[in-house]
């Protein structure tokens, strides 16, 4: 091996021509093998291009052969984060302890593997009767502690296209308000089964928060339990901005699709976009009335020819003090993905209008998911509708798909065994709809 050909792959990769780096890396090993230094190279290189499974392959070989190069100590907190950015947290947990080994972590990295670890709460394996063996449970991407997802008002005011309420009219599912009493005593009941230290309330599932008349009350006392609140909102209402601001939820979720109001009427039908951007203007002005202290972002949903909208939308969401969340927009209900997938049915026109059709991107997902992790959604949250039921889990939407369970009667442990009898979590498996993590040995490929 010559220096000059070490040197010429050294300075393509500082100059950030990768793929000729990557190139002449793999040439030099080939003719030698036993080079750690450019093996960690390459296998930077692959990570950076999200070939993580080669880059992983690459780089615990370096490790193992000269983990005690200075090199690593800048690598193992880059490897790190860039597997926590890229979702594999399971992986990232590894590279990140062994990076706090070499040098105290910064805020970043500590922060990611405060998220990363295993939950105290959660039993680390669970056996799956429908599959007959033993399941993995990971650190939940959702939520940090336990999700109680209360669906204070069963209906919205909206009917989009994409969302249970605008494509599934047919559904036998129950409609209303919660009463203010029911709350506080299913609050009770969270506070005194303790399944986890200070689990989250979301004020939501599939309806409507803001329409709920007592909507600062079911905030307060969520807060005088000692628990934090959640709330996410088409923000088409034309009342209680004051009020709400003044009641100061931990998290506010302002859900938009198209920005311009031909094409948000169609996504968010029934809306009226000239409202929701008075409405961001004015929940600004009474958080800063109220000195609040909310978190507020909008989960900016992505149509086909959303993406020229992005820095629109971001550049509104900055004036404001907003965060901004750009996404795919997805189809739901659980049930219509079934049915869809089963051939039963006609598609929904909206189907048209997603960057991805579910055609397209649930066998890809499905591709990549870990078939040893158990979901999410069955695992890590309890679903609650306004009548004080329990649902299955916060994506199914019809009766069938109900525990048929009353929450306040019912212990924490039998809600979680009867999820794990519920047929259609075979059925949501069968079809890799399940919440679960990907498998890092199916990302050989860059993204």
């Amino acid at each position: 091996m010559s220096a000059d050909a070490v040197e010429q792959a050294l300075a393509l990769h500082r100059q950030g021509r990768f793929d000729a780096a990557a190139s002449a890396y793999e040439t030099l090993l080939a003719g030698d093998p036993w080079q750690p230094g450019l093996r960690h190279n390459l296998g930077m290189i692959r990570l950076e291009q999200r070939a993580v499974a080669p880059a992983l392959d690459l780089l615990e070989r370096a490790f193992a052969e000269d983990g005690g190069h200075a090199c690593w100590f800048d690598s193992l907190p880059l490897i790190g984060m860039r597997l926590y950015e890229l979702g594999l947290w399971e992986v990232a947990l590894h590279w990140l302890e062994r990076s706090a080994t070499r040098r105290m972590p910064d805020a970043a990295v500590q922060a990611a593997l405060d998220r990363v670890r295993p939950r105290e709460h959660l039993a680390p394996e669970v056996f799956d009767p429908a599959q007959g063996r033993m399941l993995l449970r990971h650190a939940p991407r959702e939520s940090a502690t336990y999700v109680y997802a209360i669906d204070v008002v069963g209906t919205c005011n909206l009917r989009c296209p994409t969302c249970p309420v605008g494509n599934f009219a047919a559904a036998d599912r129950p409609r209303g308000f919660m009463q203010l009493a029911l709350f506080e005593r299913i609050l009770d009941k969270i506070v005194a089964e303790r399944v986890a230290e200070r689990p989250a309330v979301w004020l939501f599932n599939w309806g409507e928060p803001l329409l709920h008349p007592d909507l600062p009350a079911l905030i307060g006392a969520v807060r005088r339990h000692g628990l934090a609140v959640h709330l996410s909102t088409n923000l088409n209402v034309d009342r209680g901005l004051r009020e709400l601001a003044r009641a100061n939820p931990d998290n506010l979720k302002i859900s938009l699709s198209g920005f311009t109001p031909a094409s948000y009427a169609r996504t968010h039908a029934r809306g009226d976009l000239r409202l929701v951007k008075a409405n961001m203007y004015l929940l600004r002005y009474w958080l800063d009335q109220a000195k609040a202290s909310t978190r507020v972002w909008v989960g900016h949903h992505l149509y086909k020819g959303g993406e020229a909208e992005v820095a629109a939308v971001r550049a509104l969401c900055d004036e404001l003090g907003f965060e901004h969340h750009p996404i795919a927009a997805f189809y739901q209900p659980l049930e219509r993905l079934v049915d869809l997938l089963e051939g039963r049915g006609t598609p929904d026109p909206i189907l048209d209008s997603l960057i991805e059709p579910p055609q397209v991107y649930l066998p890809r997902i499905r591709a990549q998911r870990s078939e040893q992790h158990d979901c999410e959604l069955r695992f890590n949250q309890t679903v609650i509708n306004h009548d004080g039921s329990v649902a299955l889990c916060c994506s199914v939407y019809d009766k069938p798909n109900m525990l048929g369970l009353d929450f306040l009667a019912t212990p924490h442990a039998e809600l979680e065994a009867a999820k794990y009898r519920h047929p259609f979590c075979a059925t949501c498996s069968k079809h890799g709809l399940s919440y679960s993590v990907r498998d890092v040995r199916r990302l050989a490929a860059p993204a």
